[in-house]
């Protein structure tokens, strides 16, 4: 079965017939790998279940548990687990790579130096299909690594880079390659097998683009060794495990984030609240925190009785842009409402509240007095209103991520958002920002996947994140479009 049939050979489809009256036809209008990849499927269709049968007799039954603990670095006491969703990758391992620890091991002796896979080659001898004997000794020494999705044909495989190696080749893959997309990672084995290439043993989670520069960091480790290889792949192979797991917890089991603002402050809504004698003069002494907006253009928009005196005002809080790019936007830090008698804020940090109050005693003095600072705990409004008072909650929030006005408010605070973000330290980044990382090639490579996540993740806020916004950060940080 290691080559193509004859004309007047049985139709390897079973059938009975002759290929040439069977399946030669179809089979001329196909590329030659896909043929071979037919093949191969099956040449090795039940080979798993026959080699884990051998694995069974060869190691013993007490040996999956013992390959479990392994493969799970030692931190799973309940054992293995068969409903496990690393299953897809740990029945590929154990039963073409691993090996016992011939300290650590209730393995007979005689067993210890062949895997279940060679066991079942060995056992079978002639009787074993020619390809399949190729297969198991290439999936012997192909390497687990982690792949980037470059391109995908649902159905049929994808073409993939290998992010520890940089080798890239198309792998022929059925189910994966129908949800993938390009810039998606997975841990993986790629088997080459006559001229093509097959994907057996994948991790379940889909790793996004914000994972990648962990292992470009893994990638940077192992790059100092003299020998760096696929060989050495297949020797840090716990290392590879270790990662994978770390990786895989946050995709299987996510949790929520600890949200930041600008400043890398914690989000915690705050209100504040000041009694003050004169609505004009607060106006005066504070429409100096409106950075890059005049006095006269905030007095133009406020409310004025009738002998035309100041009564109701609104002054955004900002932060000046950034010197060096003076096409910069001022980040908004927080709003004030003047109405009457009464002074109101609004900003999303502790520690911005405790810098407002500063401010506005230091400029009204006496003349503003606190009354009262409150956290707008999110969870507890959540937990506290009725139904009927949430979906008229979340109905207003649809109907504002619609309005035009909202929609250019939040494209505008987001492009201000990201613009200060090139420029702030990135713990994923060894704590560069990432203008600083896009200097070596490492750290482009980097910032290249952070900036396609934020474009992922834009497209599912309500309103989605305006696209020019990561255009922008290509622009700015030199990097090439998504391919």
């Amino acid at each position: 079965m290691s080559t193509a049939a004859g004309r007047n050979d049985p139709c390897p489809c079973g059938s009975g017939r002759k290929y040439k009256h069977c399946c030669l036809r179809r089979d001329e209008a196909i590329a030659p790998e896909d043929l071979t990849w037919r093949r191969v499927g099956r040449a090795i269709d039940g080979l798993g279940d026959r080699i884990l049968g051998e694995a069974l007799q060869h190691f013993g039954r007490d040996a999956v548990d013992e390959a479990w603990a392994e493969f799970t670095l030692w931190e799973d006491e309940d054992g293995f687990d068969p409903d496990s969703p690393h299953i897809q990758l740990f029945m590929p391992w154990f039963l073409y790579n691993w090996l016992p620890d011939p300290e650590e091991t209730e393995v007979p002796e005689a067993a210890r130096d062949t895997t279940a896979a060679q066991a079942c080659a060995r056992r079978t001898g002639r009787r074993l299909d020619p390809l399949a004997a190729r297969y198991i000794d290439a999936c012997g020494r192909a390497p687990f690594s982690f792949h980037e999705v470059l391109a995908a044909e649902p159905g049929r495989g994808l073409r993939l880079r290998d992010v520890l190696l940089g080798t890239e080749v198309f792998a022929f893959e059925d189910s994966g390659s129908r949800d993938a997309r390009a810039g998606d990672l997975m841990f993986a084995r790629i088997v080459p097998i006559d001229g093509i290439a097959v994907i057996d043993g994948c991790g379940t989670a889909v790793i996004p683009p914000v994972e990648k520069p962990r292992i470009i960091e893994l990638r940077r480790i192992l790059q100092h060794e003299p020998d760096f290889s696929a060989a050495l792949l297949r020797e840090a192979e716990l290392d590879l495990f270790e990662l994978y797991h770390e990786i895989a917890g946050r995709s299987l089991d996510p949790r929520l984030p600890v949200l930041q603002n600008t400043d890398g402050e914690r989000i915690a809504p705050q209100r504040l609240l000041w009694d003050i004698d004169d609505p004009g003069e607060a106006f005066a002494a504070l429409a100096g925190l409106a950075a890059g907006e005049s006095e006269e253009a905030l007095r133009a928009a406020a409310e004025h009785d009738a002998a035309g005196r100041l009564v109701r005002a609104e002054i955004p809080w900002r932060k000046p842009g950034n010197a060096v790019h003076q096409s910069w936007t001022n980040t908004v830090l927080g709003a004030l409402r003047i109405d009457g008698r009464e002074l109101r804020a609004e900003v999303n940090s502790a520690e911005r509240a405790a810098r407002l109050r500063s401010l506005v005693e230091e400029r009204l003095g006496d003349r503003a007095r606190f009354r009262v600072a409150k956290m707008a705990m999110m969870e507890q409004v959540a937990a506290e209103e009725t139904e009927g008072e949430r979906r008229e909650r979340e109905a207003e929030r649809a109907r504002l991520a619609e309005s035009p006005a909202v929609r250019a408010a939040l494209a505008e605070h987001l492009r201000g958002f990201y613009r200060d973000w090139v420029d702030q330290k990135i713990p994923a980044l060894g704590d560069r920002s990432p203008r600083e990382a896009v200097a070596d090639a490492d750290g482009r490579e980097a910032v290249a996947a952070l900036v396609l996540q934020i474009e992922r993740d834009g497209v599912r806020l309500r309103p989605p994140l305006d696209p020019a916004i990561a255009r922008e950060l290509r622009e700015t940080l030199g990097l090439p479009g998504p391919s």
